[in-house]
């Protein structure tokens, strides 16, 4: 689910992120945005970059640039919208294909009592294995202020993005952040259970 705070300007944004499923596949998702100032920031996704699959079948990886534009219509709730577009280079197989997620995002920021997150989405077959429409919702809660947030999200469907993940976020010094959580298939799709790992400069 892709963050709705907006870079500033002049600034960079960057995480990178480890899944690790039951079936043993692992696969490394790089995103990298810069700040152009106005809640509008540009950037370039690195995506489904496979590190080792037990059939050997490697999937060609997603090179997405994206873009983001955010609204503040209060101190406490904003709306945002972006896009992560791109194609997949022929790298193990000579299918070229064109992936897109396309969103909307409501963001309210309560401060001490957490960030809840609502919005819509589009993606296409070859981004998330299907055409869709969908929902997704997410929350940021602060158990232990700059030290230690509870994290959640949901992407509704029964595409291969279809998943919950539900864990945690570490506040290290100078901007960087750890987390890690589960991934819990959504109850209509086929995905795996699995573990996702991030680590995020802000």
């Amino acid at each position: 689910m892709p963050s709705a705070d907006i870079t500033e300007k002049g600034q960079f944004f960057f995480q990178q992120q480890f899944n690790f499923f039951t079936a043993a596949i692992g696969t490394s998702n790089t995103t990298i945005d810069y700040g152009l100032g106005h809640e509008l920031e540009i950037g370039l996704n690195v995506f489904n970059v496979d590190m080792h699959d037990t059939d050997g079948n490697f999937q060609n990886p997603h090179i997405l640039l994206n873009f983001q534009k955010g609204f503040t219509l209060s101190e406490n709730y904003k709306v945002s919208f972006g896009t992560q577009s791109g194609i997949t280079p022929p790298l193990y197989n000579k299918t070229v294909e064109i992936p897109s997620f396309s969103y909307i995002h409501n963001a309210l920021d309560l401060k001490e009592r957490g960030k809840y997150f609502f919005g819509s989405y589009f993606t296409n077959r070859a981004y998330a294995g299907e055409n869709q429409f969908g929902y997704m919702t997410g929350l940021e809660y602060p158990l232990f202020e700059n030290k230690f947030h509870l994290m959640a999200d949901y992407i509704s469907g029964n595409s291969d993005i279809s998943v919950a993940v539900l864990g945690g976020m570490f506040s290290l010094p100078n901007k960087w952040q750890l987390s890690l959580g589960a991934q819990i298939p959504a109850p209509s799709s086929n995905n795996d259970y699995g573990l996702v790992f991030e680590i995020t400069k802000l």
